[in-house]
């Protein structure tokens, strides 16, 4: 065997581990595009799309104290990505379920798993999460009403005390105060 082939073989092999790596890395993302359309007809919306080098932005706006500030600090270095839409409507019947089946249609693919589903009449909550060895490589939230609809998903390594430590400084996994969020203080 010469060292051609073999520095060849090396670099497929390379190229085909940093190409699943990056791959991997990415399986959390959700496509939200379809929801910005909701803007158009929303009298509110929230639409945050911040990349992994977006994201380091927020290390600035860090208010906790000391200990829990290092702890954020050291999460939003590790976070891949943030990406919010959140829509209110003046009206009934705005948007469709269909754009709402569409997340969770990505949601029900291999690797996500539903932690949380609460349904009524008017409002469904449900929160999703990407276990990934000891840690959650994703999660995922999404609340309607029939104003409202919010979708969350954030990217990245994290545990639980991390998501509720960037819940506490910047409220992003609780859709506009959704019905998730007054359940549990209330079960406190």
């Amino acid at each position: 065997m010469n060292t051609k082939s073999v520095a060849a073989g090396c670099s497929s092999a390379l190229l085909a581990l940093l190409f699943f790596s990056a791959a991997r890395a990415q399986d959390a993302r959700l496509r939200l595009d379809h929801l910005d359309r909701l803007a158009a007809r929303a009298t509110e919306s929230v639409e945050i799309t911040m990349n992994d080098v977006q994201v380091q932005f927020l290390r600035r706006f860090v208010s906790l104290g000391e200990s829990e500030r290092s702890k954020l600090k050291g999460l939003l270095s590790k976070l891949k990505g943030v990406y919010v839409r959140g829509y209110e409507f003046a009206r009934d019947g705005e948007y469709s379920d269909s754009d709402v089946e569409e997340v969770r249609a990505q949601l029900r693919s291999p690797g996500w798993e539903r932690i949380v589903e609460v349904r009524n009449r008017n409002n469904s909550d449900e929160v999703f999460f990407m276990p990934r060895d000891d840690e959650i490589a994703g999660f995922a939230a999404i609340s309607t009403e029939p104003r409202k609809v919010c979708v969350i998903n954030i990217i990245g390594p994290m545990d639980m005390s991390e998501i509720a430590l960037l819940d506490r400084e910047f409220q992003l996994v609780r859709c506009g105060g959704s019905n998730v969020e007054r359940r549990r203080r209330n079960t406190r």
